[in-house]
């Protein structure tokens, strides 16, 4: 148990603790003079924004190019106005666990770099406009959240600074800036050092959640060994910034359209457009889903598309870094049918970045020691997968068991444990031979400005002798397609949950009920409006089955239906599957006898929902570019679910509980995953030894099942797209 020192001696610690999950994890923290004391000054901001830096010459620019880290950030972490902390997280690769020392060397050799180096107004006057822009252009949070922020900030700050708080440090003090970096000293440190390697070398045991760990000095006399005996490596202050936006004017559009239109098409990429016409600020949202056949089509393809994703952000990193202090962020992410580039921020030098990241695709290299470290986070990743929480495996599963071209998590790792740099190397080339880019600009930018970005893309990727990209035929182009379940069958699948130790069992009760169809759209949202709170009462305030038991919508690439989630140790998922029943049992009878006037208000609130206005400019492009990603291009979708909202009978509502959802209902269809945890390890036995029972089908082997059934159509191969 951890014994109590005086304060004296909580300093200048090493605790080394053994975690659940893979993976080594370093954190350094000093008490420090609570940053709200100087709210005005901001230190905490300025130290956090030179050690948290990644641009070239920053600690972490060091870290990652000798292999030893994954990510860094830095700042004050828990405060109250009497005391504060500040701490520095490190993801250590295994070398880095390796290297521990010379890393802590190296982050005080930073800190004395900056203790020395004098406190440069410039990166002051950097902050302060990045802050100024970042609270003048703040997009709009929901009503709850601010309430909360504001009424907190009223215990805190005088009258006038309720809204602006600390946001903004406006008094350039270098006085107060040294006082913080004079208080990161090797005498007041604590490291916490957490790595599965410690197994077996602790002699403590932390009380509460059983965590083994253990104690050790560590004085400044051998930190000060640890920083000579550091890699002499150059660091040096970061650069000036040159994505602050310095044009914030807005752009004049001559037709204010209130939904997307289509620019441009050509035969590598199709351009969706809408202005801004909505939140008047210097912004711009742009999604650009690079279709490529060869990028899923098996486990090892799934995983190399990966691993460019990420070697791309990687790559991007030391240059991009800036782009995201100065509020212009992106991303290069894998979807389903290629990979995905997203940008949303300030538009002024949105130009540059997106230019980078291009460049970058068309000139890509795969470095062998960055592909190294990121398979060596991937693989973590996979491998931490068993420690899931049992309803996020259901909710894996039954995504596994619907959408037609998904792979198991343990092909994946297998996939990715025989990769080497070599085949990313063939592989980029061939996935890239066959491309479409559907993209979506959206915000403060002009028609003509879109087309001409689009157009340059083209030619770097498409159009120029050194480019990789070819285009994509018709019959290649992708869809998503979703497994058709049986009416009047209900399929159910068990399984245990892949950590033995977790004690929670869970369910996920899916009802299928239709593709994507107006009125029974509204028919199954109001549904859903009227029956969520009677099922979180009933399962989880009457019935105490868990902490977790909710009702939602659940929609896949347009099919539509409900499902159930419970995550619990009183009963075992085949219970939890009859509970749901039952409350349903019981929810029949409150629907056919609900007084018209809770009927009316019930359509009410579900119309002053979707009547709610659009906070920012990625609330909006989220809506519209789902419409365009999915093929259903309903942009006046809310409009029309409105009207027939309006026109609804509290009949029809029945009806349709009858047909689809009821117990026994001929068209019904149902999917029952069940994840088994510890405590029901013989109820699982018992399930999957037991013969189904009526209108059952156990699912033994989710490929054969998803192999055997019927698909939903596609609305991308639709008349909705032939049209265009």
């Amino acid at each position: 148990m951890f014994k109590q020192r005086s304060a004296a001696h909580n300093s200048q610690i090493l605790v080394k603790a053994v975690p659940i999950k893979q993976g080594h994890t370093l954190r350094i923290l000093w008490p420090i003079t609570p940053n709200v004391r100087h709210y005005k000054e901001g230190p905490c901001k300025y130290v956090s924004h030179l050690i948290g830096h990644e641009g070239e010459g920053s600690l972490f620019y060091i870290l990652k190019k000798l292999g030893w880290a994954m990510s860094l950030e830095a700042g004050e972490g828990d405060w109250s106005y009497e005391f504060s902390f500040f701490s520095v997280v490190i993801q250590l690769t295994d070398v880095g666990h390796e290297h521990m020392e010379d890393v802590v060397g190296l982050l005080f050799r930073y800190i004395t770099l900056l203790q020395t180096s004098g406190t440069p107004k410039w990166i002051f006057d950097e902050l302060l406009a990045i802050c100024e822009t970042g609270f003048h252009y703040r997009d709009k949070s929901p009503p709850s959240n601010y309430v909360v922020n504001i009424s907190s900030n009223m215990q805190i700050f005088p009258p006038e600074d309720w809204l602006i708080a600390s946001s903004v440090p406006s008094k350039f003090s270098p006085d107060a800036i040294q006082k913080v970096l004079n208080e990161l000293t090797t005498e007041n440190v604590r490291i916490f050092w957490e790595s599965k390697l410690f197994e077996g070398h602790t002699d403590l045991t932390e009380p509460w959640y059983g965590t083994s760990y253990c104690v050790e000095a560590v004085p400044p006399s051998i930190m000060q060994k640890w920083v000579e005996n550091a890699p002499n490596e150059d660091l040096h202050l970061p650069k000036p910034n040159i994505f602050i936006p310095t044009d914030l004017s807005l752009k004049n559009v001559e037709e204010k359209t209130s939904f997307p239109c289509m620019l441009r098409k050509t035969l590598f990429s199709r351009l969706w457009y809408k202005p801004d016409t909505m939140f008047f600020t210097p912004k711009v949202f742009i999604k650009m889903d690079f279709h490529c056949p060869l990028s899923n089509s098996s486990p090892e393809s799934s995983v190399l598309t990966d691993v460019f994703t990420r070697l791309l952000m990687d790559y991007l990193n030391d240059y991009a870094y800036d782009a995201e202090v100065a509020g212009l962020y992106y991303a290069v992410r894998p979807n389903d049918t290629g990979f995905q580039v997203t940008m949303v921020g300030y538009n002024d030098k949105m130009r540059t970045l997106l230019d980078t990241v291009i460049g970058k695709i068309a000139d890509f290299e795969v470095k062998i020691d960055r592909f190294s470290v990121i398979k060596e986070t991937m693989t973590k990743g996979y491998e931490n997968f068993k420690f899931r929480q049992p309803y996020q495996q259901a909710m894996y599963n039954c995504t596994l068991i619907l959408e037609e071209q998904t792979w198991p998590w343990d092909e994946e790792l297998a996939a990715l444990s025989n990769l080497e740099a070599r085949n990313l190397e063939d592989f980029l080339p061939r996935m890239l031979a066959k491309t479409f880019i559907e993209c979506y600009f959206a915000g403060n930018i002009e028609p003509s400005e879109a087309e001409s970005v689009v157009q340059h893309i083209e030619g770097i990727l498409f159009n120029s002798s050194t480019s990789v990209c070819k285009s994509l035929p018709p019959s290649q182009h992708l869809t998503k397609r979703i497994v058709k379940l049986e009416r009047g069958l209900r399929y159910y699948y068990p399984a245990m949950c892949l950590n033995q130790q977790d004690e929670n069992s869970s369910l996920l009760h899916y009802i299928q009920i239709h593709q994507d169809d107006l009125k029974q759209n509204v028919l199954l949202q109001l549904l859903a409006v009227v029956a969520k709170q009677p099922a979180f009462h009933q399962l989880r305030s009457v019935e105490q089955l868990g902490y977790i038991a909710l009702l939602r919508q659940r929609n896949d690439s347009g099919v539509r239906g409900l499902q159930f989630i419970i995550q619990s140790t009183v009963k075992d998922p085949s219970n939890l599957d009859a509970r749901v029943e039952a409350f349903l049992n019981m929810f029949e009878v409150t629907l056919h006898e609900m007084p018209d006037a809770e009927f009316k208000s019930n359509v009410n609130a579900l119309i002053d929902m979707k009547r709610e206005k659009y906070k920012n400019i990625r609330e909006e492009s989220a809506f519209f570019w789902g419409e365009i990603s999915q093929g259903t291009l309903k942009f006046d979708r809310k409009e029309a679910e409105i009207a027939a909202l309006e026109e609804l009978k509290k009949e029809e509502l029945i009806e349709f509980f009858d047909n689809h959802v009821k117990v026994g209902a001929p068209e019904k269809k149902i999917l029952s995953i069940q994840i088994y945890g510890g405590l029901h390890a013989s109820e699982y036995e018992k399930i999957v030894h037991d013969a189904p029972p009526p209108h059952s089908h156990r699912i033994t082997d989710i490929f054969s099942f998803r192999r055997s059934r019927p698909l939903y159509g596609s609305f991308k191969g639709g008349a909705g797209q032939m049209k265009l």
